[in-house]
């Protein structure tokens, strides 16, 4: 793998001491924000990581975070652990729980605090509530505050170099890293992919033919044939390997 990779893990369980078996700190691990498990965990699981050596980047979901006390306070725990980085996202839950209903908020905020790059998330297949054309509006305004964004995880080289030709044809200009998912065990990519908002990319690959047969029929999803198609383009700062906690069969950093 030719390009710098970060990878994203889910809280829970034993997940720190299992990645060490098997990616080396100082590697990139990012922290996702899930509905049922709250910004709490996933702060806590920065924390750790940081502490393990990794350069940790928690997801903050601005409608789970509950005041600006909580994100204040989240923020401390952060910078004292050394982490520098934050991924800010709207998030899952269906009503905000304080005053974040969307992430441009919580990057105003993170950014009028200072002490920390974000990043923000860019949807290449689209996004269920957005139309596309609001979507880059809002990238232009991230972009301002921020330091780079990610792609919802999807499973084509064409989707995503035609979706980075677009962005910067529209004036976007920050890095893009691409989504992907990791050689992930093909029931757990199923299960686990709608809870984590890549249900449309898994759409995406029920209508594709060959890809169907690699992301459905093998026991594991292979990754490589995207990697370097992605890799080909020279349009992404990296990829972004969405694990699902399965670190098997992750690149050596």
């Amino acid at each position: 793998m030719g390009l710098p990779f970060t990878v994203e893990v889910i809280p829970g369980g034993d997940v720190a001491s299992r990645l060490q078996s098997h990616l080396a700190a100082p590697a990139t691990v990012a922290v996702t924000c899930l509905p049922h498990h709250g910004p709490a965990k996933t702060v806590d699981l920065a924390v750790e990581l940081a502490g393990l050596g990794y350069r940790a980047v928690p997801h903050l979901a601005a409608r789970s975070v509950a005041s600006k006390q909580q994100l204040a306070e989240f923020m401390v725990r952060l910078a004292d652990a050394g982490v520098r980085d934050i991924f800010a996202v709207a998030g899952d839950a269906r009503e905000p729980v304080g005053p974040y209903a969307w992430s441009l908020p919580l990057i105003e905020e993170i950014a009028a605090t200072g002490g920390f790059e974000t990043g923000f998330a860019a949807y290449p297949e689209g996004h269920p509530t957005v139309p596309e054309p609001e979507l880059t509006e809002l990238l232009l305004k991230k972009q301002e505050l921020g330091s780079w964004a990610v792609t919802q995880m999807c499973f084509s080289g064409d989707v995503l170099s035609d979706y980075i030709a677009r962005l910067r044809s529209s004036g976007v200009t920050v890095p893009i890293w691409a989504g992907v998912p990791g050689r992930v065990r093909r029931t757990r990519l199923i299960s686990l992919a709608g809870r984590i908002g890549v249900g449309p990319s898994l759409k995406f690959a029920k209508r594709s033919g060959s890809l169907l047969r690699s992301v459905l029929a093998p026991s594991s999803y292979d990754p490589s044939r995207l990697v370097r198609s992605i890799e080909t383009t020279g349009a992404f700062a990296g990829l972004h390997i969405y694990s699902f906690n399965d670190f098997r069969g992750l690149p050596r950093n």
